[in-house]
């Protein structure tokens, strides 16, 4: 009873045809409607009533990655959470998995996302529970934008990156609040993106092994720890296969940095000694 509750299943009426279709906004979620405040937009910045009302929004930051290589998807987060100029948490995690063959990425408010990303496991397994096998990772995206689509226009920030192995193999999306999906072999999302990018458009390659996948995913990270004030801590680097999902060892931002920066003098004064 209490997970037809919470799916929104209710009790069948013999008068009426039957439905397949769940209610993806249930109960708890009719809470907004008690409290219609927390819907509103915010007030211009150039408003008085917002600089009298208290201190401005935080500013988000972050830096996440993926991206396809020759066996499935480099994922690559930081673990710096941000409140404003103030770092909140140095150890956060950004990346979780929505079942056992997607993992989410996830930039913004780390209220928005969990909650968000909690309603697109949910409608998955229900999903499963109907079909019998999960959705391929566009339709999860698609899932996840209508669940986010009666938000629009609030102050809720959450934007996801979706990286899955399903029966057509790898696939990146992108999937924002406002309603933005897009798929990439290349997507990374955050305040430190441009860095990351920067990075990633200098090394990557299509079908590169795993060995060089990870070197530039955590040069990438570290890059964008480095320049960006709202990006650093710790590096996270996950895997995307067709067997599931895995982990690597999280490694210190600073101290990555620094082995990548020595290896990184070390590889060009062996250059300029053959050539000398």
């Amino acid at each position: 009873m209490a997970l037809q509750s919470v799916c929104g299943w209710g009790a069948i009426n013999p008068r009426q045809k039957p439905s397949h279709n769940l209610n993806l906004f249930p109960s708890y979620i009719s809470t907004f409607n008690h409290f219609p405040d927390l819907l509103q937009t915010s007030q211009s910045s150039n408003s008085s009533h917002h600089r009298d009302s208290g201190p401005p929004p935080p500013a988000h930051g972050t830096t996440t990655l993926a991206f396809l290589y020759a066996d499935g998807i480099a994922v690559a987060t930081d673990s710096r959470s941000s409140a404003g100029k103030l770092v909140s948490s140095p150890d956060s995690r950004k990346a979780f998995l929505i079942h056992s063959h997607l993992l989410a990425t996830t930039s913004g408010s780390s209220a928005d996302c969990q909650f968000f990303g909690r309603a697109l496991a949910r409608e998955c397994k229900l999903y499963k529970v109907r079909n019998g096998t999960m959705p391929s990772v566009q339709g999860a995206a698609k899932m996840l934008s209508v669940l986010m689509s009666p938000f629009r226009g609030t102050d809720i920030c959450a934007a996801f990156t979706l990286c899955g192995w399903d029966r057509n193999g790898p696939c990146i999306c992108y999937a924002y609040n406002n309603g933005t999906r897009l798929c990439s072999d290349i997507i990374s999302v955050g305040s430190g993106s441009p860095y990351a990018y920067s990075i990633i458009d200098e090394g990557y390659r299509p079908g590169m092994e795993e060995e060089e996948a990870r070197q530039l995913a955590r040069r990438a990270v570290c890059h964008a720890g480095r320049r960006d004030a709202y990006s650093g801590g710790f590096v996270d680097v996950y895997w995307v296969r067709e067997r599931g999902c895995e982990k690597d060892p999280r490694e210190d931002q600073v101290q990555l940095y620094k082995k990548l920066e020595e290896e990184q003098k070390k590889e060009m004064q062996d250059k300029y000694n053959k050539k000398t």
